[in-house]
This record gives C-alpha cells, structure tokens and sequence, in this order.
C-alpha cells in the first residue's frame, strides 16, 4: 500500500502519496522544490505562491531537457565511436 508523505514547501505543508517511490525520495523532491522557490523569492520577493511554483516548474524542466540533450548527445558520441572501433576491428580482422 502507498505511503502519504508529509512535506513542507515554501511554508506550506502537503501529503503526497509517495506511491511506488521511497518516502526518502519524495522528501527528496520536495526539498528541491522548496530550494529553488526559495531562490526564486528571494529574487523576487513580491511574487504571489503560485507564479513562484510556476517559475520553479519551469526553471527544473528546463535542467532536465538540458539533462535530455547532453545525454542524447553522449549517446550519439558513443555510438559513433562504438562504429568506428568496430569498423577498425573487422577491417584488422579481414586484412589479416
């Protein structure tokens, strides 16, 4: 059965249901999310709750497709060197 997890974010508290998901973890995320609000307020101290989730959400997709494309990107790396080692294999292997 899921667990409810209590977390604080920004003052205000929520129970979440952590689901299949540790309830370390979820007071992990939480965590994150209250530190960049936080950030985010204190740059901008007039801007209501919900504009400071907003700009949060916003700020932590825009680390993960970030995330996204580096990885795609290694992936590809990898990949091509992956062929060309492979190319040099089998043409060591056929010229000798």
């Amino acid at each position: 059965m899921a667990e409810d997890v209590e977390v604080e974010i920004f003052g205000q508290t929520f129970r979440l249901s952590a689901g299949a998901a540790e309830s370390d973890y979820m007071r992990r995320l939480a965590a994150h999310i209250d530190e960049r609000i936080r950030a985010i307020a204190d740059a901008s101290p007039s801007v209501s709750f919900n504009r400071l989730a907003i700009l949060a959400a916003l700020n932590i997709a825009d680390d993960l497709f970030k995330l996204q494309d580096d990885l795609d990107h290694a992936s590809q790396l990898m990949d091509a060197k992956a062929d060309r080692l492979i190319a040099a294999i089998k043409q060591h292997l056929t010229t000798n």
